[in-house]
């Protein structure tokens, strides 16, 4: 480095091209003093690039010879030359252009001819861009330099784009110099118009085509079941993270999107799930597919720039046209919904603008010959088919909301006609389901809340008006319970919402995994009003004779119920009079049976298990069979209490599902039995093996692992999952579990990361876990899963579009010894459900929710979004794990993973883990470097890990560069 402080390079050189040719004598010194060290390749190479005598051929030529044969071994030896190698290797470039430029503007002076020392030049010229484009370390120099001084780099490309129009202009035939038929011009392309692409790096994640795809269907069984009420851009941005990991083009994500659905379908029993998931795959996934469309468009308009003018979308043509080569999973659809489900499919695609009835009708032909016998879907019609019920429950929905938004008092009795058949059959489901997937559920929900507000009853008020109102009263509170036991209170609760229904759901409504104190709900009451309920129940004539209002009958219910069942505890009242008093509240309101059913579920969770008996039996005997004069004393009664029936058994089950309460207990129950007897880890084996012989998660699964991971915690779920993995011996059936456990970890995708990265993973790199030990092909996939969910966590939708399932946080430490946990204490988590209304279908109100979202989509994948915590935090812990598990001088194993894990970081995030690779430490890539400088470290994978547009980046980049370039020239002299 002395030799640079004084110059020496630039002395050397300035005699050595003294004369009309080069003095060889010089340069062979200037060379001994590149291998004795005395000067650096960077002062020479700068040095040259300042030559200007361009006409003096002879001296140019050997220039060049000079540079053929240093430029293999150019290198840096110090920490001040590595900054210095980056502009030098700019300016080498771009005098290399100079002196082509030059020969090109010869060529067109001198009638397109160029005589034997100027085509000697431009042969000698063509060696060297040759050797410099074939070198990764050098590209990657230039590719430094490129964001290290960005003026110098602008004028290269100038430069190469005027070459490349001189060629064009002169005629000049670039000479090929290179067996592979490659040219001047297209080395200086690549060195001139230089990206990450052009930098190799060993590929880890072997994006393929891939033939089955095992991850989406899990993800929208889990989805569908746990977040129904999510908005369409939650799933939009959730597909495309998912076709951004897996390399998928648009048409195979839209096949795969419809044919999980399918799947999913298939597998479902009983009626709600299956008509919402039958709504989700018919109504939803249209529009979902559209809003794919029109963001993958916003984002990448060039790309799409031939198909802009179209009327439909060649991937959706295409995707169907993948969807047709599975004509097993339709022909059994299409038995299973008794239609072709191509066809309803195709019509739904044509509403949402998708395809044109040209295409559908091509596409409709070529599926007609294997459906021949199947009918036609005619909603008109009693032809069983879930599909042709979801349909058909479309115009009611726009009828009961239209009424709801009327005036109350002049469309009562055609309101209260238009609800009770609702709740006939499986109407009711239908409707939600729709209600649902079309994003009007929060307007269904709002008018019903301003139903049941408009509904309170009126004092004096008589006859069959009187009667109407407290039938929609207790219809509207029915319906709205229901929906809060589907949906979660989120659903209903506005911020500011102070109607009754939503008081009462705030204070007195027990709900699984949200526990209300029953002590409270008793000291909310008012006790002259209580006392009073107790005399009406006395009475003859019941609550017939109350002057309570229908709605302080409900929030009383909690005090009249305390003293009722200490009586009874205290014998002072016998079980036939529990019993007569109980018949008595349940036959004047069905509401009255469900706020009963909410406290004393509440009060079971707080007493001992020897106290059970009495508040069970008192829940039970609101279940019994009313006789069928009590049904004739009220109008519409019998379709009221269908669904009270199904509400409190629903709370029956969420209280079974209590860890506290006993097998024993739980037998007594008459209600079905959805909590396994069995040990925890028979309950995973169990789904597991169902899961792995079909290769897709069914609904029952999914309810079980939701379980196993609230009992659990993610810790123990994900350590289960991750043992599948290691439990394989093939390849492809290591990528086929670990796309499934992928899946799986969505039921909490944070928290299931976390787990995984700052426990798990650590625990097996310091063999604290009794897994088989971490050896490729092991190692790859885990490091890809790691890499999926670290991605799949980071693009998690936040704000608006954010989706917060309201689930208990329990800890796998709180575990008993007998593999139930006690009671937990419930954090409280805010849930904003996302909804979208009605005008979520208009095309322009999609398309500009498309563009919101794209330009979000654009922001997180130019890696401008930061980490939020515990990622953030937990990535730290991890690298610095890394760190410090690098130790020795050998490579194993677990360092190989460590690097197989930071190339698919890379790899498999691109620029969108920008974030994660700052959080790096310093020094540990150049330790994996001194350990595994093998063919699998790559000048491109070094240069992805840092952030170039900063200097540091650049430095630790560089530094690193010139280390693995060292170390690869030492075993190339040691192989000599």
């Amino acid at each position: 480095m002395s030799g640079d402080v004084y110059n020496l390079a630039d002395c050397i050189l300035q005699q050595a091209v003294v004369g009309s040719g080069a003095n060889t004598l010089f340069l062979s010194y200037l060379k001994h003093s590149l291998c004795a060290h005395l000067i650096s390749h960077a002062a020479v190479l700068k040095r040259i690039a300042k030559f200007e005598h361009l006409d003096r051929y002879h001296c140019m030529g050997e220039l060049l010879d000079f540079l053929e044969q240093i430029i293999g071994g150019v290198t840096c030896r110090g920490k001040q030359e590595e900054g210095a190698l980056t502009k030098a290797m700019l300016a080498l470039v771009y005098w290399l252009m100079q002196i082509y430029e030059h020969a090109l503007e010869v060529f067109s002076e001198n009638n397109r001819a160029l005589n034997s020392e100027q085509q000697q030049m431009v042969e000698k010229l063509g060696l060297v861009v040759e050797k410099l484009a074939q070198s990764q370390f050098l590209l990657g120099v230039v590719y430094v330099g490129k964001f290290e001084d960005p003026e110098l780099y602008g004028l290269l490309v100038k430069k190469y784009e005027l070459i490349d129009n001189l060629t064009a202009a002169s005629g000049f035939v670039p000479p090929v110099v290179s067996q592979k038929n490659v040219t001047i011009n297209d080395y200086l392309r690549k060195a001139a118009l230089i990206d990450s692409d052009t930098l190799e790096m060993k590929e880890f994640d072997g994006r393929g085509i891939e033939p089955i795809t095992y991850c989406l269907q899990p993800l929208i069984a889990i989805e569908i079941l746990f977040n129904p009420n999510c908005d369409t851009q939650t799933y939009v941005a959730e597909f495309m993270s998912i076709q951004r990991l897996k390399g998928y083009t648009l048409s195979r994500l839209y096949c795969e999107i419809i044919r999980a659905c399918l799947i999913s379908l298939n597998n479902v029993n009983g009626t709600t799930r299956e008509s919402f998931i039958c709504a989700f795959t018919f109504i939803k996934v249209p529009h979902i597919l559209r809003q794919i469309h029109m963001q993958s468009r916003l984002l990448n308009p060039t790309e799409y720039e031939e198909t802009a003018k179209l009327d439909y979308s060649p991937e959706i043509v295409e995707a169907f046209e993948l969807l047709l080569q599975d004509s097993p999973i339709l022909d059994l659809m299409d038995a299973r919904c008794a239609c072709n489900t191509v066809e309803c499919l195709l019509n739904e695609m044509l509403k949402n603008h998708l395809i044109n009835e040209k295409q559908m009708k091509m596409i409709a032909a070529r599926r007609e010959q294997d459906t021949t016998g199947l009918q036609k879907l005619e909603l008109n019609t009693n032809q069983h088919s879930i599909v042709k019920f979801v349909f058909r429950a479309e115009p009611p929905l726009v009828g009961i909301l239209k009424t709801l938004g009327s005036d109350y008092n002049k469309v009562q009795e055609a309101l209260l006609g238009m609800l009770l058949q609702v709740l006939s059959g499986n109407s009711f489901e239908l409707i939600l389901s729709v209600a649902t997937v079309q994003g009007k559920l929060k307007t269904f929900i709002s008018g019903l809340i301003k139903c049941n507000e408009a509904s309170k009853q009126i004092p004096g008020e008589m006859g069959k008006v009187a009667l109407a109102r407290a039938a929609l009263f207790d219809v509207s509170f029915l319906m709205l319970s229901f929906i809060v036991q589907s949906y979660g209170s989120e659903v209903v609760l506005a911020e500011n919402g102070d109607s009754f229904f939503e008081k009462w759901v705030r204070e007195c409504l027990v709900e699984k995994h949200k526990s209300k104190s029953p002590a409270v709900m008793v000291k909310l009451c008012d006790q002259n009003k209580v006392d009073e309920l107790i005399v009406s129940l006395n009475s003859p004539e019941g609550l017939k004779g109350s002057s309570l209002k229908w709605h302080e009958i409900c929030a009383n219910i909690p005090g009249l119920l305390y003293q009722v069942l200490m009586a009874w505890e205290n014998e002072t009242l016998s079980t036939p009079e529990i019993k007569k008093f109980l018949d008595s509240l349940k036959s004047r309101f069905c509401c009255f049976s469900v706020c009963a059913t909410s406290w004393l579920c509440a009060y079971m969770q707080v007493v001992r298990q020897d106290e059970l008996l009495k508040p069970m039996n008192m829940v039970q005997q609101f279940l019994t069979a009313v006789s069928a004069d009590e049904l004739m004393q009220q109008e519409n009664f019998k379709e009221r209490l269908g669904l009270t029936v199904q509400i409190v058994r629903k709370m029956q089950q969420d209280f079974q599902r209590l860890p506290g309460t006993s097998p024993k207990l739980r037998t007594m129950l008459q209600s079905q039995n959805l909590v396994s007897q069995n040990p925890l880890e028979e309950q995973f084996e169990e789904v597991w093996k169902n899961v792995s012989e079909r290769g897709w998660l069914p609904i029952d699964s999914t309810l079980v692992l939701e379980n196993l991971l609230q009992s659990c915690g993610p810790f123990w779920l994900v350590d289960k999952l991750v043992q599948q993995i290691f439990h394989c011996k093939y390849i492809r059936e290591m990528n086929k579990t670990m796309d499934i456990v992928f899946a799986i970890m969505h039921l909490d995708i944070e928290r299931c990361t976390i787990a995984l990265l700052s426990q798990l993973v650590p625990m097996m790199l310091l063999n604290k876990l009794q897994l088989s030990e971490i050896v490729d092909p092991f190692s790859r996939v885990l490091a890809k899963l790691c890499v999926y969910c670290i991605v799949a966590t980071m693009e998690a939708p936040t704000g608006p579009l954010s989706k917060k399932r309201s689930r208990a946080t329990i800890d796998g430490d709180d575990l008993l010894a007998d593999g139930l946990c006690p009671t937990p204490k419930m954090r409280k988590m805010g849930s904003d459900s996302c909804d979208s209304s009605s005008s979520d279908f208009m095309l322009e109100h999609a398309a500009a929710a498309a563009a919101a979202v794209a330009f979000a989509t654009k922001e997180a994948a130019s890696g401008g979004v930061s980490l939020r915590e515990p990622l953030q935090g937990c990535l730290q812990t991890l690298f610095r794990t890394f760190a410090q598990y690098i130790v020795s001088d050998e490579l194993s194993p677990k360092i190989y993973f460590m690097f197989q894990f930071l190339s698919l970081l890379v790899e498999v995030g691109r620029e969108r883990v920008k974030p994660v690779l700052k959080l790096i430490p310093n020094g540990l890539v150049q330790s994996m470097l001194k350990i595994n400088a093998t063919d699998d470290m790559t000048v491109g994978f070094i240069l992805r890990l840092y952030d170039l547009n900063a200097t540091t980046g650049r430095t630790f980049a560089m530094s690193d560069l010139c280390l693995f370039r060292n170390i690869q020239m030492r075993k190339d002299s040691i192989k000599l």
